[in-house]
């Protein structure tokens, strides 16, 4: 098999599916490319602005290969079917654990059933939802069955041989058509409301009942007129209860995305005829390597492979890859035209941020039931014990990275994990006070010495309070040295080591100065100091980032005449960043507090020149 260097000289500038495996041959990642060239070689380059996440599934890359299509259309149908049948685990991976239930009419039979069902078959059948909790979509068949008394039963109905009509005929909900009580026509009329009832077509189903009343009036119905009267007024009093979006019918399902440093969240809200009918979320699983422009594609054509109803509108939290594909895969599936939009203000906008809060919430719902993971991590910091030959179990390790861009932004990282878990609330970064110049020996015992000199002075902080069971620290025996004299210095035993990198910036080894121990011969500490490591890398370079980002909005706008301290204070916080700002309109601008027409038309003319 070629090696990485020999894969990057030789990459055509093709559109096609790049597939990545890791030492054991096992493919970890697969991506999509409108040119392979470029797209594959750009994991290579830029070390330094790689995010932890693409950090990690780049450290752990040993071979590449791929394949060319004729379009990038085939290469994205090629990248989701690979991603299916070899669930990499690096990619953002749809996975719906939890099956969410929904509600099924069976419209391929002579007398339709409702049902609740955890799976979607391509049998001929209407499928509704998808419901979160069980108690909701038991609440809904119960309104649904009140307002259309459609069976649940499975018997097989004769029209020739009438039955006994069950309990439920009796409380009104089933109109009984195993007793002959419904004709086949009034029975389908049943059904084809409920469908409509389902899909949001509120307006139809009331403008349909209203002329079966009416026609049963004229036929001097009256007792079957006054049911569907009730019907109506049902529906209009449950339709009143449900938010209204806009006064357009429109039909529109609102996706968003939300992140931590590992995984995605997703939620997509449904309208239909304008208002709110649904929600469903979902955690898209594993180290998600891709941009949020690229991993809103990978959901989305996951999400609607799975899901046939495909509305004429999605509203976007982020422009998409490879937009113009993605809509022609959509309007082919759909049969008509799909429209893609993402919305900067308006109703639309509110719609994404309720979806972004959404997906915040299912994310921090998955983040708590990770906690059953905790006892395996708890048995690699076991194995971590004996294979350091450490006295104390390290439950409490402390690791240390440093980030610099030149002599600017000089700031390291301290990481805390506690029984084998990340304790983000205990994570702490340093910015350099004493060390001026690039100098990663220098920088680490400084943040050393400002660490353990607030634990000997009786620091509070939960931080710095206590002493940590273990040292980790970015680097190689040198490192471990310059750690090592800070401590025996401030009279500190604590056992360090060095969490050193081969050539291409994968752990493989841990140090002390005096030996080495090589990671790979078991996987379970391998990947357990891989995430420390990677972790403290993160969280010092996304310091580094911020600071450098703070230099540079703050050399821009000061720049700006007419804008002080308190008005660059609210166009950041209006726009969030000087990008944003300049991407404005000088309307956008104008509305910011303080600013006025013929200010934003003045910052307008300046930024155009920076």
């Amino acid at each position: 098999m070629a090696s990485i260097d020999e894969t990057l000289k030789n990459l055509p500038e093709s559109p096609g599916v790049y597939i990545m495996r890791d030492i054991e041959g096992t493919i970890i990642y697969v991506g999509k490319a409108k040119i392979l060239k470029n797209r594959v070689k750009s994991y290579f380059q830029h070390r330094d602005d790689r995010d932890s996440k693409t950090s990690m599934l780049v450290s752990n890359v040993e071979s590449i290969e791929y394949i060319v299509t004729h379009t990038e259309e085939e290469a994205l149908i090629l990248e989701n079917t690979l991603i299916k049948r070899h669930k990499p685990k690096y990619n953002i991976l749809l996975k719906d654990d939890k099956t969410y239930p929904h509600i099924k009419i069976t419209v391929q039979e002579e007398f339709p059933r409702i049902e609740i069902t955890r799976r979607i078959e391509k049998d001929g059948a209407k499928y509704f939802g998808t419901f979160v909790k069980m108690s909701a979509v038991k609440d809904s068949i119960e309104v649904l069955r009140r307002l259309f008394p459609i069976r649940t039963c499975k018997r097989n109905i004769n029209p020739e041989k009438k039955q006994r009509p069950c309990l439920y005929y009796h409380i009104g909900l089933c109109s009984a058509p195993c007793a002959g009580n419904i004709s086949r026509e009034e029975y389908a009329e049943l059904v084809k409301n409920a469908v409509a009832f389902l899909d949001g077509r509120h307006d139809d189903v009331i403008n349909m009942l209203e002329a079966e009343m009416q026609r049963l009036s004229e036929q001097m119905k009256f007792e079957k007129a006054a049911v569907i009267r009730d019907r109506i007024n049902s529906i209009k009093e449950l339709y009143k209860k449900q938010s209204v979006y806009t006064t357009k019918m429109d039909e529109r399902d609102v996706i968003a995305l939300f992140a931590d440093d590992w995984h995605y969240a997703a939620s997509v809200l449904a309208i239909r005829d304008g208002r709110l009918i649904g929600k469903r979320a979902f955690v898209l699983e594993g180290m998600g390597a891709a941009p949020p422009s690229e991993a809103i594609v990978s959901f989305i054509i996951q999400y609607y492979e799975a899901n046939p109803e495909i509305p004429k509108e999605i509203a976007l939290q982020t422009e998409p890859e490879s937009k113009d594909v993605l809509v022609e895969l959509l309007s082919k599936k759909r049969g008509n035209k799909v429209t893609m939009v993402v919305p900067k203000r308006g109703i639309k906008a509110e719609l994404i941020n309720m979806a972004v809060q959404n997906a915040k919430e299912e994310l921090e719902l998955y983040q708590r039931n990770v906690l059953a993971a905790q006892a395996k991590s708890f048995e690699a910091v076991k194995k971590l014990q004996n294979t350091l030959k450490l006295q104390n179990m390290p439950r409490r390790i402390e690791a240390y990275d440093v980030s610099n861009t030149g002599s600017t932004e000089i700031v390291a990282s301290m990481v805390v994990f506690r029984d084998g878990q990340a304790d983000s609330q205990s994570y702490r970064r340093f910015k350099m006070k004493v060390i001026t110049e690039q100098n990663d020996y220098g920088s680490m015992q400084e943040t050393l010495i400002r660490r353990f000199n607030r634990y000997l002075s009786g620091e509070k902080d939960k931080a710095f309070g206590e002493l940590p069971d273990l040292i980790l620290v970015d680097g190689g025996a040198q490192h471990v040295n310059a750690a090592r004299e800070v401590l025996t210095d401030l009279g500190i035993n604590v056992p360090v080591w060095g969490m050193a990198k081969d050539d291409r910036h994968r752990s493989h080894r841990l140090v002390n100065g005096t030996t080495g121990i090589e990671l790979g011969r078991d996987n379970d500490i391998l990947r357990f100091v891989a995430s420390i490591q990677n972790e403290a890398h993160r969280y010092a370079l996304q310091y580094n980032k911020n600071l450098r980002k703070k230099r540079i909005e703050k050399s821009v706008l000061d720049e700006l005449e007419g804008v002080g301290p308190v008005r660059k204070k609210e166009l950041i916080k209006a726009f969030g960043s000087v990008k944003k700002l300049k991407e404005a309109s000088a309307e956008d601008i104008a509305k910011v507090k303080g600013i006025g027409k013929q200010l934003a038309e003045k910052i307008k003319t300046q930024l155009e020149k920076l």
